[in-house]
């Protein structure tokens, strides 16, 4: 929620933009984004709140699997053929829950674009995301008969 007394005039427009998108992305909400659960003027009118189902902690702090990063790709596309660009990929707008499901978050910076017209912007996105996930593979690395995690490693022999 928002205290609209205190914020400046286009957060609450971004909020309203933000319903808006999940409104439009319906039927991929709790599969790939979190669900949109109410939204609303709250304490008469003074504040603007946004209930989403709690998914998962940020991305920041874990590793993932290839598997994970190809169904968080599967998710922007998602969100992509609804001819919607999220413009604000970030670990802090990926979440992950304790079924190792990846979600997008945070779409009041996204915009409605032609897909066909601004391919090129789509396929950006989903490059930005597919290099932001790779900083989080996990690789398992057999050394000396012992199975070792890292965040990144490389083999060199």
């Amino acid at each position: 929620s928002v205290d609209l007394s205190k914020a400046p005039s286009y957060v609450l427009k971004e909020m309203q933009k933000e319903v808006e998108i999940y409104k439009e992305l319906a039927d991929i909400q709790g599969k790939y984004i979190p669900k949109l659960v109410c939204y609303g003027y709250y304490g008469g009118g003074m504040s603007f709140v946004i209930g989403l189902t709690i998914v998962g902690t940020m991305l920041s702090d874990q590793k993932i699997t290839e598997q994970q990063k190809s169904g968080a790709i599967k998710g922007l596309e998602a969100i992509h053929k609804h001819g919607i660009l999220h413009n604000d990929i970030r670990e802090e707008n990926i979440l992950i829950n304790d079924n190792d499901d990846i979600y997008l978050i945070d779409f009041g910076m996204a915009s409605r674009e032609d897909t066909k017209k601004k391919r090129k912007l789509f396929e950006e996105e989903q490059l930005k995301l597919s290099q932001l996930l790779d900083g989080y593979i996990v690789h398992f690395v057999k050394k000396e008969g012992r199975i070792s995690k890292s965040r990144k490693c490389q083999v060199v022999s």
